[in-house]
């Protein structure tokens, strides 16, 4: 491998040359959804890492410009300033450098990252000798091969959700999103507590880039699955309140059967669970097709120097 060149820009006109740079390497298709500003925004308040081959942008990350004060129990959950790595990067070598120099530019704490099981990634992990911190989530996924066909519902309904909905609706909505205690953070503030215009409001913005389906049981709405394209799949999540494993299966169905057509490319169905969601929802993905591919799972990666002090 060619030697890189590593350095760091914080602001400033170098800063908005090498974004200019990177939004350049893009995709075409993620171009024409984002324009420059917007991805420019994206990184406004971030310093970026660039790896350069040649005075040719290599690779990069970034990680926020400054760290706000944490407490003993967020520095534990979280060990290190988070860096975000591009989705197309896919080579370890290249990766565990930056991630190395990124280590040193977040001194003294280091870095923390996210990533799914892969082989890609445990070579990183390797190369770097990053620390597995804890598993976030578990990945479960199915192609569309597997997705399951629509199941019969003994008294339950499932809904197809396009905006704007009836008003009988939207307060059946507010009352399942504040007894599920979903999180508004709209305002200035966050609460719990939903009415029907908050619920229409959230609903015709997701509109163009969600696929939102509802069940009702007994009269009241009890679970939710919602799906958006992320790379080459359809993440879907879940939210249920006291929902029957039976409609769950349902809703899950009914959701995939609506992918092909609105997304024709889409091939992989992908859900990641949380601890207190594997009991219940396990077994429902189970049997709509999917299966556990392992953990998404924090690394920590400190600068040697530091590395070193820690271990002796």
């Amino acid at each position: 491998m060619r030697d890189l060149e590593l350095y760091v820009v914080h602001d400033g006109d170098a800063k908005d040359t090498v974004v200019s740079e990177i939004y350049a390497t893009t995709e075409a298709s993620y171009r024409k959804e984002v324009p420059l500003e917007e991805f420019r925004e994206h990184l406004a308040e971030d310093r970026i890492v660039v790896a350069r081959r040649d005075e040719t942008i290599a690779g990069w990350l970034s990680l926020p410009a400054t760290i706000s004060e944490r407490d003993d129990d967020e520095a534990a959950s979280v060990p290190g300033v988070p860096v975000v790595l591009p989705i197309d990067q896919d080579d370890a070598d290249l990766l565990a450098q930056l991630l190395e120099f990124a280590a040193v530019e977040a001194a003294p704490t280091g870095i923390v990252w996210h990533a799914r099981k892969s082989e890609l990634n445990q070579q990183v992990a390797e190369k770097t000798g990053a620390i597995a911190h804890r598993e976030l989530f578990r990945i479960w996924q199915a192609p569309r091969e597997r997705w399951s066909a629509p199941v019969a519902l003994g008294g339950a309904i499932v809904h197809e959700i396009h905006a704007p909905l009836a008003d009988d609706l939207l307060a059946k909505y507010a009352e399942f999103f504040t007894k599920a205690e979903i999180s508004d953070c709209s305002g200035e503030s966050c609460t719990m507590t939903w009415d029907a215009a908050k619920i229409a409001e959230n609903l015709a913005e997701r509109e163009d880039h969600l696929l939102t389906q509802i069940l009702e049981q007994q009269g009241r709405f009890v679970a939710e699955a919602c799906a958006f394209v992320w790379n080459d799949e359809m993440m879907i999540h879940i939210t249920q309140h006291h929902a029957p494993t039976s409609g769950l299966v349902a809703l899950i169905a009914a959701l995939l059967q609506r992918i092909p057509a609105a997304h024709p490319d889409i091939r992989i169905a992908t859900v990641e669970l949380h601890d207190n969601e594997r009991e219940l929802l396990e077994p429902v993905l189970a049997k709509c097709g999917f299966e556990d591919k392992g953990p998404r799972t924090l690394y920590h990666l400190r600068p040697r120097d530091e590395a070193a002090r820690a271990m002796g």
